[in-house]
């Protein structure tokens, strides 16, 4: 018996037509592929298929298009010979012609060696013909689509990019619902064939739940691992109504008079990442990795230490993109894409990056706030936390206090889920980075987290998750391992069971101890030459880089019902608002600090009493300790400030929050806190050593002024000092390293006069020596003097003191002997507005150094 590819050249010789032998091979292949598949008579519309399928693959000429396919109606060419038939013909007709029938038969490729022979793009041309002959010769029914699924797996077709094609050409699933008959008291839903209701996609296990009757009742019970939602909560078991909304991966399904009704969300946006490469100096980091995932899949990043995995993340997001190759979104640069859209990524990292003073409810509220516009009113952000409370299924602990290692809080999952949570405030975010976020959790905890991965990625997210945790209710959740080795290279891309196969283990756990077998240039090139990455990489270049591929590219996110009634804004809210919210949040994370509120205001009086027990009078040395304690005032309290909550800062910077709103808040919190804490230590201290009295007559006012603007510019160099170092202990530390020398220089130890000249350079630049001078200059009198109209006693202000001529000063001595007035008796040194303006001029510059510091590390 001729072989289909002979019968055709022997066709066309007859009409003297000449054809490619390479699309003589391909075209033969391809009809006698899809003949098969329908096994009875050709209609006109099988035909049309057939001739598509060869025009976009083939150069054959149409009268070369006719004589195949019609010698391929030709009986003996439209079915297949079985090894039952070549069984029973031999028995017939000996064994040696049975050999020769099934040698002739073996010549003919099936679809594993098309898929190897001529590659994914021919293979997914056919693939799609299948699909395109099965609606065209009737109803797409269950026994086809099983049909077809098998057809898709010997091609070595992702499984997505089936459930693609049935979006495509089965009505059922291309209008987005179908409905299947209820029979029995027991129902088994999920993408298996040997299910009840099979669903094939992806995204549904293959057993998911089942439907047992109970009475007048349904139940519905979680069996694959996978969640199962009931009006948007996640339950393991629960009763179910005509009314209720079952969520079975990206499909909405509903019990309703003997049927079960469903409507497909499903979104086939497409993450590709091509060809990412990137080194410093001669080490490489990242070697050619190319993958594609889809909206609604989750990918567990997974290697060794130095693997890289850092990296690609750092690379996909644009926080460090690599030096070569691309990654686009639904077709268009996602680099340029977050430029304009910075919260369509949300990284969560492994610390839990919230506020422990804050509840709940209160840190999703201020998120939600750095992250929609201006426009959007109190009642739409909490509409928003509301939303992502029962998304995370923690509405339950909204009031509670998050806490954390030192305070008692909620639980260590919950605290992720919180974490989580913010990243999820608008409908913008498509792609998330998970770091670890199982790690630190005992097994159920663990579960229950990658449980809510899961949710997410069926709302239409792309999920990246990175773990060592290889556990079996992990994987369950997974759609995709991608292992990294040493080098930044790829040794395996696909499904988490496809994995085990591959790896030539039991259990995925195992992965690792594997990889230390061969180097790492092995894994990667084994890896390249495999059906795995034929199946799970290339197949799904070829679908995107197709002219009619088979994928909806959308750049809108899709979310099921139960979680539509969001708000989908990405615009960041304006710089003013950001500093009110920052501000805000930032004075209550303060004021929850009991103990640290406690020992806050527990200084001024303590220091006062301090000031009251050791002078009892308001002597030089009295005054110097009341400056210097408004230094400490202010550096004491803000050195940390820009170091406790900077992982914090650097997260929310990625979604827009800029530098000026936050050192902004930091300035008006606490300006305001080491300018009453000023006040109210000066007042005291004033009214203790009675200052107020004479022969002394200090201005309150006055004093509070001195006092406001040197607690501020110790502030201000505080801020600057945390900004510039990375831990809280080094902060601390450098607070004797500037005090000291502040005390030293400050003409109270040694008299001006008295210093050498790199010393009294030093000084120009030591704020306690403004700030001790600006002190002494704060009374109202210097001297008292007889009125020439009254006779009474008057006291002249010091900046009257010039203008009237009076004579020498009762503060001239300590003035003249600290160096800080010249000797003739008219020049009384610095003034005192000019003291204040330049403990302005240093806060300024302190503050801008430390805005800058903020700028920098923003920019690294």
């Amino acid at each position: 018996m001729p072989r289909l590819e002979e019968r055709f050249q022997q066709a066309l010789a007859e009409v003297d037509l000449q054809v490619d032998p390479v699309d003589s091979a391909l075209a033969a292949d391809i009809v006698r592929l899809l003949v098969r598949s329908v096994g009875g008579e050709l209609r006109a519309s099988v035909v049309s298929v057939l001739d598509s399928a060869l025009k976009s693959r083939t150069a054959l000429c149409e009268g070369s298009r006719k004589i195949i396919i019609g010698i391929s109606c030709e009986p003996s060419f439209r079915t297949g010979i079985t090894s039952q038939e070549i069984g029973a013909y031999g028995l017939f007709f000996g064994q040696a012609a049975a050999i020769n029938l099934e040698q002739e038969e073996a010549g003919e490729v099936d679809l594993e060696q098309f898929s190897l022979r001529y590659g994914p793009e021919t293979s997914l041309i056919l693939l799609e013909a299948f699909f395109q002959v099965a609606v065209a010769d009737g109803a797409m029914v269950e026994a086809v689509a099983r049909r077809l699924e098998g057809s898709a797996k010997e091609l070595g077709v992702d499984p997505l990019v089936v459930s693609a094609f049935f979006q495509r050409y089965d009505s059922r699933f291309a209008e987005g619902d179908r409905t299947w008959k209820v029979t029995g008291e027991r129902i088994t839903i999920g993408r298996s064939p040997s299910n009840d209701v099979v669903i094939p996609d992806p995204q549904v296990g293959k057993h998911h739940c089942t439907l047992f009757s109970v009475g007048d009742v349904w139940r519905i019970e979680g069996v694959g691992g996978r969640p199962v939602l009931v009006d948007g909560v996640a339950v393991s078991s629960s009763p179910v109504s005509s009314e209720s909304k079952i969520g079975v991966g990206p499909w909405t399904l509903r019990v309703l008079d003997g049927e079960i009704k469903g409507f497909g969300h499903r979104s086939f946006q497409a993450l590709s990442v091509s060809g990412l490469n990137r080194k410093i100096g001669d080490v490489v980091l990242l070697e050619d990795v190319e993958f594609t995932i889809f909206s609604g899949e989750v990918v567990a990043l997974v290697g060794p230490s130095g693997a890289g995995k850092t990296t690609l993340i750092n690379a996909i997001a644009g926080i460090a993109p690599a030096d070569s190759g691309s990654v686009t979104l639904g077709g268009g640069d996602f680099h340029a894409i977050l430029e304009s859209e910075p919260s369509g990524v949300g990284i969560v990292p492994q610390e839990d990056l919230v506020h422990a003073e804050l509840t709940v409810e209160e840190s999703l509220y201020y998120s939600g706030r750095l992250r929609l516009p201006s426009d959007v009113g109190r009642e739409d952000i909490s509409a928003q936390v509301d939303r992502v409370l029962g998304e995370l299924d923690i509405r339950h602990i909204a009031d509670s206090r998050i806490g954390d290692a030192l305070k008692r809080g909620i639980s260590g999952g919950q605290r992720k889920r919180v974490n989580l949570g913010q990243e999820l405030l608008t409908r913008s975010t498509r792609v998330l980075f998970l770091d670890e976020p199982t790690s630190g959790l005992d097994p159920k905890s663990s579960h229950e987290i990658a449980k809510q991965v899961r949710q997410l990625a069926d709302g239409g997210r792309l999920v990246f998750l990175v773990t060592h945790d290889l556990s079996t209710g992990i994987l369950q959740q997974v759609d995709h391992l991608l292992v990294m080795v040493q080098g930044g290279r790829v040794a395996y891309f696909g499904a988490p069971e496809d994995a085990c196969t591959y790896f030539r283990v039991p259990s995925a756990d195992l992965i690792f101890s594997r990889l230390g077998e061969r180097s790492a240039d092995e894994w990667a090139e084994q890896y390249r030459v495999s059906k795995d990455r034929r199946r799970y990489v290339t197949t799904r270049s070829q679908l995107l880089a197709g002219d009619d591929a088979p994928v909806t590219e959308t750049t809108e996110l899709t979310i099921p019902d139960s979680r539509r009634d969001g708000l989908r804004i990405s615009a960041t809210p304006t710089g003013l608002q950001q500093l009110q919210t920052l501000t805000s949040r930032y004075f209550r994370t303060k004021i929850r600090d009991r103990v640290g509120m406690a020992v806050f205001w527990a200084q001024p009086p303590i220091l006062a009493m301090v000031m009251w027990i050791v002078f009892s009078k308001p002597t030089v040395p009295a005054l110097f300790m009341i400056s210097l304690s408004w230094l400490w005032f202010g550096m004491s309290a803000s050195v940390r400030e820009l170091i406790q909550d900077r992982a914090i800062w650097q997260r929310e910077h990625k979604i827009g929050v800029g530098v000026t709103p936050y050192v902004g808040s930091k300035v008006l919190v606490l300006g305001g806190m080491v300018g009453v804490q000023s006040v109210l230590f000066t007042s005291i201290t004033w009214w203790a050593l009675e200052l107020g009295g004479a022969p002394y007559l200090y201005s309150l006012p006055l004093l509070i002024l001195a006092g406001v603007l040197t607690a501020l510019t110790g502030m201000s160099l505080s801020l600057a000092i945390s900004a510039w170092l990375s831990s809280t202990e080094a902060a601390v530390a450098t607070l004797p390293l500037i005090l000291i020398p502040q005390i030293c220089f400050s003409s109270m130890l040694v008299p001006l006069k008295g210093m050498g000249a790199l010393a009294k350079v030093i000084t120009w630049f030591t704020i306690e020596r403004f700030a001790f001078d600006a002190t002494l200059k704060s009374t109202y009198f210097l001297k008292s003097v007889k009125d020439e109209v009254t006779g009474n006693d008057t006291y002249a202000h010091l900046a009257e003191w010039g203008a009237r001529g009076y004579g020498e000063i009762r503060s001239n001595g300590a003035l003249y002997n600290l160096g800080l007035k010249p000797p003739g008796s008219e020049d009384y040194g610095i003034s005192f507005p000019n003291l204040c303006l330049i403990l302005v001029g240093f806060s300024a510059g302190f503050l801008l150094l430390a805005w800058l510091l903020v700028w920098l590390r923003a920019r690294r």
